[in-house]
């Protein structure tokens, strides 16, 4: 069993998908194309506690497994989560981070339209539907922003959070905002704080709900109240990230139920403890996040187990807080959409992305640095050339892990049009030059002395980002899930090479491909 001692935000990545046997079924207007939604399960009833005018609802299992469709939809659905990260509603489809820097809208057919949003160097936090064709965004600098329907981006106030978490009802657009469960901050509360708030149409606070919880290490008031929230025209639910909690509650902000499903990775209160001579925080992630579906039911996403490389999926009724059926996926962000009857379908992210015209993509920071063994590394030098580069450190166990993968796979790659580089991150060159030693391997390295995940916006190590000839970013993977990412990473070179015009090739690399 994985230790519940986890230091951020867990990212894996993976295409599988696992799914039960199908017995007896819930059958369904769906075409004979598709499987059932469902099937019916042996399922254990809730307990129910009223308690004041609060209903407390503890669900053991679900009475229904829901089958996800790996089927496209023949007709409308709806983007729920992009790669883990949520799509929030737009009144015909949804819109989502890209994991590159970009917002991209998708209709009701799943369709990418275009990316609506670049970042220009600001890190993305959530974004969400304002009014009038209009975006909310949150940004790492703790800011609301809106942007118009060109485009164009406005700075809004600071909003009381470190860093903020944006959600709205598409057909009103009022923002609401939560603590970010992607990042948070290590700092005394100076004052009883709200948990939830919402803006006013020029982005100021004009509400706030509730009352933070305050942990007894009172540095993680922001870990122990981060989360997601997603509004329905009258109702807020609220999914706190470390607790297994779903809160319904007014925009009066009275609670109308808590419902929970008996997880046992909840973390009742984040604490700090000592591994060896470091401190670190003890909690486990549970909701990764919360929407409404085009079905008005509400899907929560979060993780099964003590594991971080598994999800599931949970629905439930808004009115009564009841669990009714539970999904599980072989990967802790995986896409997913629904339709109008509750069918969920899993889909490929970079199938879904890969309608948006390359011209769109954003483009990678600007990098020049030294190369381990002289020389330097300059990304700019190599457009015209498809290149990976893989952000690691000698210290980082997962780095470990994927190396040998992914130098196996730049020595299969023989093509002069690809180039593979590790970006080191490591303070001292001499671990990196160790490493490689130890290792027997010889790929290009560059040295980034530390700044690299501040300069790519990135959380944690591994980073493996894929850029096209242009020098725009194709794709990212963060973290290492095995032999299926090496997979998919494979088949996106193949692909950004097939992009190329039959003609001469492009020059030889040196020995370190610059």
């Amino acid at each position: 069993m994985m230790s519940r001692r986890v230091r951020g935000a867990v990212v894996v990545i993976s295409l599988a998908m696992m799914v039960g046997t199908v017995a007896t079924v819930l059958r369904t207007r769906s075409t004979a194309s598709h499987g059932p939604l469902a099937r019916r399960v042996a399922g254990t009833a809730p307990t129910v506690r009223q308690v004041g005018r609060v209903r407390f609802i503890e669900n053991r299992n679900a009475p229904e497994e829901l089958l996800p469709d790996s089927i496209p939809p023949v007709s409308g659905a709806r983007l729920l989560w992009l790669e883990g990260r949520r799509a929030a509603a737009m009144l015909d489809g949804a819109i989502a981070l890209d994991g590159v820097g970009g917002v991209i809208a998708f209709d009701d057919r799943l369709r990418p339209r275009e990316r609506l949003v670049h970042s220009e160097g600001r890190e993305w936090l959530s974004v969400a539907a304002g009014p009038k064709h209009t975006l909310w965004l949150t940004d790492a600098t703790g800011a609301l922003l809106s942007a118009d329907s060109a485009g164009r981006v406005t700075a809004g106030p600071v909003t009381p959070f470190s860093f903020a978490d944006v959600a709205t009802d598409p057909h009103i657009g009022t923002p609401w905002l939560v603590r970010s469960a992607r990042r948070f901050s290590y700092q005394f509360a100076r004052r009883a704080s709200p948990i939830i708030v919402r803006a006013d149409t020029t982005g100021r606070i004009a509400h706030t709900l509730g009352t933070a919880f305050r942990p007894q290490h009172v540095l993680l008031e922001d870990l122990a109240n981060a989360g997601q929230v997603a509004v329905s025209d009258s109702v807020i639910f609220y999914a706190p990230f470390i607790r297994d909690e779903l809160i319904a509650m007014t925009f009066a902000g009275e609670t109308l139920w808590v419902s929970s499903r008996g997880l046992p990775q909840s973390t009742p209160e984040p604490r700090f403890e000592l591994d060896g001579r470091r401190a670190v925080v003890n909690y486990h992630p549970v909701n990764i996040g919360v929407t409404l579906g085009p079905d008005g039911r509400v899907y929560v996403l979060s993780t099964q187990s003590a594991s971080t490389l598994t999800s599931r999926l949970d629905v439930f009724d808004p009115s009564s807080g009841a669990l009714l059926r539970t999904g599980r996926f072989a990967t802790s962000i995986p896409t997913l959409a629904a339709d109008a009857t509750g069918r969920v379908y899993v889909l490929d992210a970079f199938r879904l992305i890969a309608g948006v015209s390359p011209s769109q993509r954003e483009p990678v920071p600007s990098v020049d640095l030294p190369a381990l063994g002289g020389g330097s590394y300059v990304l700019a030098a190599q457009i015209g050339r498809v290149q990976l580069l893989n952000l690691w450190a000698s210290w980082c166990g997962p780095c470990r892990e994927e190396m040998p993968a992914l130098d196996s796979l730049q020595r299969q790659m023989q093509d002069p049009r690809f180039v593979f580089v590790g970006l080191n991150d490591d303070v001292d060159p001499a671990a990196a030059q160790r490493f490689m030693q130890d290792h027997g391997f010889d790929f290009a390295v560059a040295l980034g002395h530390g700044a690299l995940k501040e300069r790519f916006h990135v959380q944690g190590l591994p980073a493996t980002i894929l850029v096209d000839r242009e020098g725009r970013e194709v794709h990212r993977w963060i973290g290492y899930s095995g032999p299926a990412q090496i997979a998919s990473i494979r088949t996106l070179v193949l692909a950004e090479l097939a992009r190329f015009n039959d003609g001469p090739a492009m020059p030889g690399m040196n020995r370190h491909g610059m």
